[in-house]
């Protein structure tokens, strides 16, 4: 563990706010034409899930009709495969729909923590406390740019790499399932692992394999002592199961489904599930998936707001309480604007598509100001301050 401290002047604090003001304003662009994209891919793909479930057809899975060509369809069954996929480096074998190898190295982790403190005068102070941790991480992590490199060196590179294997003649009934299809599946389950699974490897490989809790402990000591640079390898798989699949029937196969919006519609899901249930769960996956980016189109405004009035903040610092109530109203007036910028986009992108609710978001706005107004004027200090206003004229 080591601590840094440095300071910043008050003029240097002024000159990167200045800077920030800049890169605020594109902030603010890049996250208004985010949120009016969000709004319209929210909208174009839940009209595509609407049309599709207006004219989805769910057939069996066993016989293949060459009426349904072109049209969506959906069906359940059993999935089933001509062979066993393997990873050729281990030899492990499995008779599933994916097979996945996740390569560990244990390494070094640099955790970082600051503290700024306000100085009279407009200057800053910031303390800055590296701590290390060494941890199991399927990435590696460079130590190169580590506060204290040199005691905590990570290895460049991993002996192995993960590896994502997908069986290759996946069927369910009659109907052929795209690779890429299968590619969307999830529900990974452990591979058990035992030593004598590598008895077919060379002797030279098996010494430096140790199997323990179903993980290949590779060239180590003592698997409950890892050293930096040690490697670890797990397994997982997906294995053959019932599943739903839904698309455009394409002879014995099926593709992505286009809707009158040029939008697709191509779905999996484990389970004999419907598919008024799998359109119900896409429909909800395209709200909270909204959802998720207006938030971060909001963030990002806020920040913009925050950067632009930022400059107030450090010139009034000088002395730190002036600053920190100054901050906080910058904060505020950061909200307002981003809640208002935020909105009004929305209702701008939704004016084609829902109209109606658009203008409601706009009146709401209005009538946001309106109040705010209202309010302003019938504070006591307003009012007075109007009030000694006109009587000086």
């Amino acid at each position: 563990m080591s601590t840094v401290t440095t300071n910043t002047s008050w003029f240097s604090r002024i000159g990167s706010s200045v800077k920030g003001v800049i890169l605020g304003v594109l902030f603010i662009i890049g996250a208004i034409i985010f949120i009016f994209w969000n709004e319209g891919r929210a909208v174009q793909t839940y009209e595509s899930l609407i049309e599709g479930s207006s004219v989805v057809n769910s057939v069996s899975a066993e016989n293949i009709n060459s009426a349904n060509e072109g049209k969506l369809v959906h069906f359940s069954g059993n999935t089933t495969t001509s062979g066993v996929i393997s990873d050729a480096e281990f030899l492990i074998s499995s008779e599933s729909l994916r097979l996945r190898r996740i390569v560990e190295v244990y390494q070094w982790s640099e955790k970082s923590s600051s503290k700024t403190t306000e100085k009279l005068g407009g200057g800053t102070e910031t303390t800055t406390t590296y701590s290390y941790e060494k941890k199991w991480s399927d990435q590696v992590i460079s130590s190169a740019n580590f506060k204290e490199a040199e005691t905590h060196q990570n290895p460049n590179e991993k002996l192995f790499e993960n590896k994502d294997i997908v069986a290759q003649s996946v069927t369910v009934g009659a109907f052929s399932i795209p690779e890429d299809m299968i590619k969307n599946l999830s529900g990974w389950t452990q591979l058990p692992l035992t030593q004598e699974m590598f008895n077919a490897l060379s002797y030279e490989e098996q010494e430096k394999i140790n199997v323990v809790s179903n993980t290949i402990y590779y060239s180590v000591v003592d698997p409950t002592k890892p050293e930096i640079g040690d490697t670890r390898i797990r397994y997982e798989v997906i294995p053959v199961q019932e599943v739903s699949v839904m698309g455009a029937q394409s002879g014995n196969t099926v593709i992505p489904f286009k809707t009158k919006n040029n939008q697709t519609i191509s779905m999996i899901n484990v389970g004999n599930i419907s598919a008024e249930s799998m359109f119900e769960g896409a429909i909800e996956g395209n709200k909270i998936l909204t959802f998720i980016f207006r938030i971060i189109g909001f963030l990002v405004i806020f920040i913009g707001f925050n950067m632009i009035l930022q400059p107030l903040r450090v010139f009034v610092s000088v002395i730190p309480l002036f600053g920190r109530i100054v901050g906080f109203g910058n904060s505020i007036i950061a909200t307002i604007f981003t809640l208002t910028t935020g909105t009004v986009v929305i209702a701008i992108a939704w004016i084609v598509a829902r109209p109606l609710l658009s203008f409601v978001l706009i009146g709401l706005v209005v009538a946001g100001f309106i109040g705010i107004a209202m309010v302003g004027k019938k504070n006591p200090v307003v009012e007075k301050v109007t009030k000694e206003a006109k009587q000086s004229q």
